[in-house]
């Protein structure tokens, strides 16, 4: 009866605490400390030259993680400098010999100007004299009628009035003549907006030209990599003296302090589970030690929706599973003890 009574103690020493857990919270061993970790990746390709970290180093914003060659990137971009200094050469040039068409289109507008002023003036001369050589042979032909003039006399006042009538015609076509010069001269000035066209062919040479050459410069930054927040190293995946294309993994770095639990929740326990709950977090690798955590979210599927070979059952056979739904938690770091890949054991509480 003692045997039987103690027995019975110890079985119920073993069984409350089990139950009471059992109601109170919710057990979890399929969890594991988790961050997010950063893959560095070349953007360009190389030979790496410099790759002064390895696996374990910590490391602060802005430190060169690794630098690709940047000879070839470097010689491109003297290239497309002299490229550019060439083509603003000719575009100099060219504004120097629009000036100069300019200038000379001018001066030569303006004199022809003068000319057809001119022409016009001795124009206006020559038709005062044709009027008055007409004016002179009408009176000496009525006079001639009367007997009171000569006939030479009358003979040269028509000479006279020929010479001035053709002084007028060549009056006139001296005005036209100005006046097609000042045309030619005037149409000479479309070689203004030819030279303007070639200057913008020039400009958009330039402006092609300083795209690559922007393109280019970025490239000689992207070949020096640099930490983008303070962290720790957890792999290297080349050596120095290696050559890399784009895309090529060089390393892989995490925040030591942004870190939190990833765990799988079975799918009877989780009408129970409340987002903001607490829970005590043991991990494997600090037996005897308990952390805080609280539940951040949970996933809106189970996890066998993400499995990389489902089981659609197509031959009819079903054997039902407990399925489970991933949730996460949020802890905080302490001294860089939780590692990313610790398993850990949670009992989260509930209502």
């Amino acid at each position: 009866m003692i045997v039987l009574v103690l027995v019975l103690l110890g079985a119920l020493a073993l069984l409350v605490p089990w139950m009471v857990n059992r109601w109170t919270s919710i057990y979890v061993d399929d969890s594991r400390i988790a961050a997010n970790l950063v893959t560095v990746s070349s953007e360009v390709s190389g030979r790496v030259i410099q790759l002064p970290v390895i696996a374990g180093d910590p490391v602060k914003k802005g430190q060169l993680l690794a630098a690709v060659d940047p000879q070839d990137t470097a010689l491109e971009i003297r290239s497309l400098n002299a490229q550019r200094a060439g083509l603003e050469a000719q575009r100099q040039q060219l504004r120097a010999e629009q000036a100069m068409v300019r200038t000379q289109t001018d001066s030569r507008i303006t004199a022809g100007l003068a000319q057809i002023a001119s022409a016009e003036a001795a124009h206006g001369a020559t038709r005062a004299t044709l009027e008055r050589a007409r004016s002179t042979l009408a009176r000496v032909s009525r006079l001639a009628d009367s007997q009171a003039m000569s006939q030479q006399e009358l003979e040269d006042a028509r000479a006279n009035l020929g010479v001035a009538l053709q002084q007028e015609r060549l009056a006139v076509a001296d005005i036209d003549r100005a006046r097609a010069n000042l045309a030619v001269i005037r149409s000479e000035q479309a070689q203004l907006t030819v030279l303007e066209r070639r200057i913008e062919m020039v400009d958009a040479q330039q402006a092609a030209l300083e795209a690559q050459l922007q393109q280019k410069q970025a490239e000689l930054g992207r070949r020096e990599i640099r930490a983008e927040f303070d962290g720790v190293v957890d792999a290297v995946f080349t050596d120095a003296g290696e050559y890399v294309a784009p895309g090529s993994r060089l390393l892989m770095y995490h925040d030591p302090n942004a870190v939190w639990i990833d765990a799988n929740v079975k799918e009877t326990d989780f009408a129970r589970l409340r987002l903001g709950a607490r829970a005590r977090v043991r991990v494997d690798a600090y037996p005897g030690t308990t952390f805080e955590a609280r539940v951040e979210r949970a996933s809106a599927a189970t996890t066998s929706l993400f499995a990389l070979l489902p089981s659609p059952n197509p031959s009819g056979n079903f054997t039902k599973i407990t399925q489970r739904v991933p949730i996460r938690l949020s802890i905080e770091q302490q001294e860089e003890k939780l590692r990313p890949g610790m398993m850990v054991e949670l009992r989260i509480d509930v209502d």
